[in-house]
């Protein structure tokens, strides 16, 4: 006996529903497996990123890498953080290589490289990880004075991390620039005289002066600061114009992370 046309027609209808039900099943367990790959650097930059070394320490990792853990569990994506040379990071990210990026300032030729959080076609300052310092250090039996103009005092070589967004600054300032793979090295060269100063994120000068009675003894931090800056996550253009609305939402929960009270205490308790 034949089915009734109505109930073929239901059938199919529930079918459809059945199968769109699947797909997105399908379709949130993909998302929810989806692995992010991050790229951070692999010197000393605290507290963003603690340790000269590709390994994510155990404990104080850096707030950078704290960030993550928590970007992770509030969005329910499987993150895998690489610390690698801070050039080979930007390449990473230009190349689709890396999802992530963390923290870089803005410069404009960046965009080509990654994308920023942005309203309205531009760069969005209440979508920023953190704001930075640059600061000068110089030996304390040097003579050398900085006003916050006076860059022509600066009559040699400046050291500054390699691929950092100060280098070009100071270099428009007409200073030469001796661009090292760490600040801490940077130091080193400055205790052997090689170089006249360091220009570095104050924190991270800071870190090595305290941690370091030997540095401390002989280094000093020069006033006023050169600058001071807002740090972003990064996200590839790749993986941007294929998760339009995640990338979004990575940069919103940033910002949230950021303001979060216990996020804060963490970070109170790293600089002390």
């Amino acid at each position: 006996m034949r089915k009734p046309r109505q109930y073929e027609v239901k059938t199919s209808f529930l079918k459809k529903v059945l199968l769109m039900i699947s797909i997105m099943l399908l379709l949130t367990v993909f998302l929810s497996a989806k692995e992010l790959i991050c790229v951070c650097e692999n010197v000393n930059d605290f507290p963003t990123v603690i340790g000269d070394s590709e390994k994510i320490l155990d404990t104080n990792p850096g707030m950078g890498i704290e960030a993550v853990y928590l970007l992770e569990k509030k969005l329910g994506v499987k993150i895998t953080i690489k610390r690698l040379p801070w050039k080979r990071c930007l390449q990473e990210l230009k190349t689709g290589k890396a999802d992530l990026l963390f923290t870089a300032s803005f410069k404009e030729k960046r965009k080509e490289i990654g994308k920023y959080p942005e309203i309205n076609g531009k760069v969005d300052p209440n979508r920023k990880f953190s704001s930075s310092s640059y600061a000068f250090y110089k030996l304390k039996s040097s003579p050398l004075d900085f006003t916050g103009k006076n860059y022509s005092t600066f009559t040699k070589l400046v050291g500054a991390p390699r691929g950092y967004s100060i280098v070009e600054d100071l270099k428009k300032k007409g200073l030469k620039i001796d661009e090292g793979p760490s600040t801490l090295i940077d130091f080193k060269k400055l205790m052997n005289n090689r170089i006249q100063a360091v220009a570095a994120l104050e924190l991270t000068g800071d870190f090595y002066l305290t941690s370091n009675p030997n540095l401390s003894a002989k280094i000093e931090k020069m006033k006023p600061l050169i600058t001071e800056k807002p740090y972003y996550f990064m996200i590839s253009h790749q993986f941007y114009n294929s998760n339009k609305e995640l990338s979004e939402k990575v940069w919103d929960t940033i910002a949230e992370i950021r303001e979060d009270p216990d996020f804060k205490k963490k970070l109170k308790n790293y600089l002390k």
